[in-house]
């Protein structure tokens, strides 16, 4: 039996194909386990020897098998699935007063010399736990603190129902790799940020696109695609869409999730702060409305990009299936970064930071919206209600590739609709407003207008 699934084994690893070797390897062993049972199953040094692929390669399969419900990790060898997902392979902590010789990690006499941890706040002993490895859960105090802040928003969760990410990119491909095989359907707004097609791509998933131009998308035309094409996950941004700016209202939000509470699908909310809306009222997150909505957010939007932190937050089977990948592909985040936002908000640097943002995010809108009532006849646009970009919807038979070529030759760049649907639609363009404000953003404004032809009066979406 050793030796079938070592065939199998060396199958994979001459199947031509771009997808990583370990991923092949555990769909070889998947159809076998179907007729043997886990218990056939070699463990990874001997599977390892008999089939010539790296140990590692195939830990990382016997990985996927049990992410996918198939075997549980035990050390040694894997076996039966019963509860769990997946079981710890290490030996854990040693006890207090050991010696340790198996971890790979600093002691105190290395760690960088002065007072490098003091802007923090935080006192010797807690700048040293920062240089070491966290846990996969992220740093507790900045648990503590979104739990409060997403009670105040009538998320209520508590510290371990919160895992701490490097960004809404990091989360979301943690979700799709606890819950998502090659070939799913994944349902998305369209056009949509445009850092997720790629993602989506790069999980070998199948987009669908539900419209999102006028209006934020409709929950009928959600739960249709979801029902007709299967979908596994659903992706929204329910607050300051990106590239809209809109804000869906709360009735939209609770048809969405009284039509959806029947569905297998997953809810995915990408959270944006409500504090980032200039105008208008702000309904809750979906995820106060439902415990099923899983909700991915991070301080990008409110503080800045490079403090790459963000958390995602949902039903515990999500958390915990999210932090078995975590786990397994990253060890922990960054204590360090995690301890650094946490610093900010305590110090009221959020605060003040979101109130800041709110205000010039409509300034520059206003701008913007004022230059573009010389665009031609047929073109149209959102009024975003907060944040930092829009979108405009081209007349028939007008590229946004080519209008965006035509501005880049002006030293203006937009961004095409192509980069930012799943569809490929060519006939929307994004314009953002965060990187250049004042009199460079009415002149990149007026680049966009001119190519986009003729000077005429339009009229807005919305």
């Amino acid at each position: 039996m050793e030796e079938t699934f070592g065939s199998l084994a060396r199958r994979a690893a001459r199947e031509a194909s771009s997808r990583p070797l370990y991923v092949r390897l555990a769909e070889q062993l998947e159809r076998q386990l179907l007729v043997t049972g886990a218990a056939a199953l070699p463990s990874a040094r001997s599977l390892a020897a008999a089939s010539g692929i790296n140990r590692a390669t195939v830990t990382a399969a016997y990985r996927e098998l049990a992410r996918r419900r198939l075997i549980e990790l035990k050390v040694g060898r894997p076996g039966r699935q019963q509860r769990r997902a997946a079981v710890s392979e290490t030996a854990g902590e040693p006890p207090r007063g050991a010696l340790d010789l198996a971890r790979y990690a600093p002691d105190r006499e290395l760690l960088p010399a002065g007072e490098v941890f003091t802007w923090l706040g935080l006192g010797g002993a807690e700048g040293e736990g920062v240089t070491q490895y966290g846990s996969a859960e992220g740093y507790l105090p900045l648990r503590r603190w979104l739990s409060e802040r997403l009670g105040q928003l009538g998320l209520r969760v508590k510290p371990w129902e919160i895992v701490l990410t490097s960004g809404v990119q990091h989360g979301l491909d943690l979700l799709l790799r606890a819950f998502t095989r090659a070939g799913d359907t994944v349902a998305v707004e369209d056009p949509t940020y445009p850092g997720l097609p790629p993602l989506l791509a790069a999980h070998h998933l199948r987009p669908v696109g539900v419209p999102t131009v006028h209006a934020p998308a409709d929950p009928q035309e959600v739960c249709r695609t979801v029902r007709n094409q299967g979908a596994r996950v659903v992706v929204i941004t329910p607050t300051l869409h990106n590239p809209t700016g809109l804000v869906m209202d709360l009735a939209a939000r609770e048809r969405l999730l009284a039509g959806l509470a029947g569905a297998e699908a997953l809810l995915v909310e990408e959270f944006f702060d409500p504090d980032l809306v200039g105008e208008g009222k702000v309904p809750p997150p979906m995820g106060a409305l439902s415990r099923q909505v899983v909700t991915v957010g991070s301080f990008s939007k409110s503080l800045f990009p490079g403090l790459r932190v963000g958390w995602l937050t949902g039903p515990s089977r999500v958390v915990e299936a999210v932090l078995a990948v975590k786990r397994a592909t990253d060890l922990s985040g960054s204590s360090f970064l995690e301890a650094a936002a946490w610093t900010l908000c305590q110090r009221g640097v959020l605060e003040s930071q979101l109130e800041r943002l709110r205000r010039v995010a409509i300034d520059r809108r206003e701008l913007v919206l004022a230059g573009l009532q010389g665009a031609p006849p047929g073109v149209r646009w959102t009024r975003p209600a907060g944040g930092f970009s829009l979108l405009v919807a081209l007349p028939e038979g007008v590229s946004s590739r080519a209008v965006a070529a035509r501005a880049a030759r002006a030293g203006v760049w937009v961004l095409p609709g192509p980069a930012m649907s799943v569809s490929g639609r060519d006939d929307v363009l994004r314009i953002a407003y965060a990187a250049v404000g004042g009199a460079e953003l009415r002149r990149a404004v007026n680049g966009v207008v001119e190519a986009l032809g003729e000077r005429r009066s339009a009229l807005p979406l919305v």
